[in-house]
């Protein structure tokens, strides 16, 4: 059910699986998981914690809680638990991009590139690795050290309109204003609703 799309059969046969055994960590792990694709936070986080409580080992429990808190905002929150998830198990790539994601939330730059450097070191096909990393580095006032990145990433995903968008900001602050234009064009092109480039188009006196 849950691999259909159908959250709310899926959560009917996991509560009936709780009721039948109390004690399974695993039905409320992804009873939680549901329960964040229905955007209901705080029921996933309850169910995650059950999980933890039945098995303090369960890294994918914390993984997924911090992202729940993520979700929630409370980016301190979900730094612990992807940092306990981490040392459960050091190669959850995963954990590191989402921890970097949180860390950029709270403005720490340098320990967001860490997270990201690592998730590529675990996982150099990952084009979101890379742009994560790129977009960090233009934000940190680096936007040359976030070229390369940002060409990694196309390279793996070439269409990619948030991609375009980060290229083309890098572009922007190196003064390449021709190919800055360019990019946001083509991130247009791709989705059209991207404000960000729209913004930009209109920020370097160009039509879309």
């Amino acid at each position: 059910y849950s691999a259909k799309g159908d959250k709310d059969r899926a959560i009917a046969d996991y509560d009936q699986a709780i009721r039948i055994n109390p004690n399974y960590a695993d039905a409320y792990y992804v009873r939680g998981i549901a329960y964040s694709a229905k955007g209901d936070k705080d029921r996933a986080i309850a169910d995650y914690d059950q999980a933890i409580s039945l098995n303090p080992n369960y890294a994918l429990a914390y993984y997924w809680r911090g992202r729940a808190y993520s979700a929630k905002g409370d980016k301190d929150r979900a730094i612990a638990d992807h940092t306990k998830a981490i040392e459960l198990d050091p190669n959850y790539v995963d954990a590191y991009y989402n921890r970097g994601l949180a860390y950029f939330a709270k403005g720490d730059n340098d320990r967001a590139i860490a997270d990201y450097t690592k998730a590529i070191e675990l996982d150099p096909k990952n084009a979101n690795y890379y742009n994560a990393r790129a977009w960090a580095y233009f934000k940190w006032g680096k936007a040359a050290e976030g070229l390369p990145d940002a060409e990694k990433s196309l390279e793996l995903r070439p269409n990619d309109p948030y991609t375009l968008d980060t290229r083309g900001n890098i572009f922007e602050a190196l003064g390449r204003r021709e190919e800055a234009i360019a990019d946001f064009r083509r991130a247009l092109s791709k989705n059209p609703n991207l404000q960000g480039s729209k913004d930009a188009l209109a920020r370097l006196g160009a039509a879309p």
